[in-house]
């Protein structure tokens, strides 16, 4: 007789801990095993399928400054709380975002088995498709010139 498998592609439920007591690290750092290897992360946002990070473990082979991206987290989770808005609106904010953009990772909730720390949620309604106007094509006949920009 076969078994029946949950939707999760892991049969091991999600264990999501809070940090230890004994734990005198940054609040909002999170570890996150996946794939049963271990990553140090920073939460962006998550729902069932999917949790977003940025994955501080990558900070060195990226080239991106780690403590400025520390800094700016902390300032954020002392503004913010963890539960107002994601640390992008925030990186975003001091014109981080394309350099944290090279950690960013999606982790599929799948094949995580554990967490340890916060696991913020943000309800987000995502626009699914943009309705764009088509462009009409310029009529043979009419001229165009493009404009010169001079620098002094």
């Amino acid at each position: 007789m076969a078994t029946k498998r949950s939707k999760r592609g892991n049969p091991i439920p999600l264990i999501v801990e809070p940090h230890p007591q004994d734990y005198d690290g940054y609040p909002f750092i999170t570890l996150i095993e996946y794939r049963k290897e271990h990553t140090l992360t920073l939460i962006d946002n998550s729902n069932d399928k999917i949790v977003k990070a940025y994955v501080l473990d990558m900070c060195g082979p990226a080239n991106v400054n780690e403590e400025l991206l520390i800094s700016v987290a902390k300032e954020w989770y002392e503004n913010n709380g963890l539960y107002r808005y994601p640390v992008s609106f925030t990186l975003s904010q001091y014109g981080l975002a394309g350099e944290a953009s090279k950690i960013y990772r999606t982790f599929n909730i799948e094949y995580i088995t554990r967490v340890i720390g916060p696991l913020p949620k943000f309800e987000m309604k995502e626009i699914k498709s943009v309705k764009r106007r088509r462009r009409k094509p310029v009529p043979a006949g009419v001229e165009i010139k493009n404009k010169v920009i001079k620098i002094s």
